[in-house]
């Protein structure tokens, strides 16, 4: 099933059992990834998951923003969002998986140049890790 069947197949389930936040986040997504369809053709798994993980970059950035101001109603809220939207990301690498690509993209390398390495981890590692955590994990390695 692809990830566009499962958030509308969530939507229709979130419908019946009337949970209005799950509804109204599938429904930011599928908004989301239609307005990329058309603007750029089809979208697949990964360019669904780009533009999910865009969409809990902002409902992070909310955050700090509510954590500041000190709303727990919409903290709350933004919170079970945020858990809402990481449901349809794979899972994060963890730390040591993240040093273990690092250092393996490191030992096939000669060249030690930042960028040419940034790219090359982040076509290891895809969607499961951060650039931020990446660009900390290879400026660590690179000293």
């Amino acid at each position: 099933m692809t990830l566009k069947e499962q958030l509308m197949e969530d939507m229709k389930n979130a419908m019946r059992a009337h949970e209005t936040l799950k509804l109204d986040v599938v429904r930011m997504i599928r908004s989301d990834v239609k307005n990329f369809e058309i603007d750029n053709g089809e979208a697949d798994d990964e360019k669904v998951q780009k533009i999910i993980k865009s969409m809990l970059k902002q409902q992070k950035d909310a955050l700090v923003d509510f954590l500041r101001a000190a709303r727990q109603d919409l903290i709350d809220e933004t919170n079970s969002k945020i858990e809402i939207f990481a449901s349809y990301l794979p899972t994060e690498l963890s730390d040591a998986e993240l040093e273990a690509v690092v250092a393996e993209v490191l030992a096939s390398v000669e060249n030690k140049d930042f960028g040419p390495l940034m790219g090359q981890v982040m076509k290891k590692v895809g969607s499961r890790a951060d650039g931020g955590r990446v660009t900390a994990f290879l400026k660590k390695a690179l000293s």
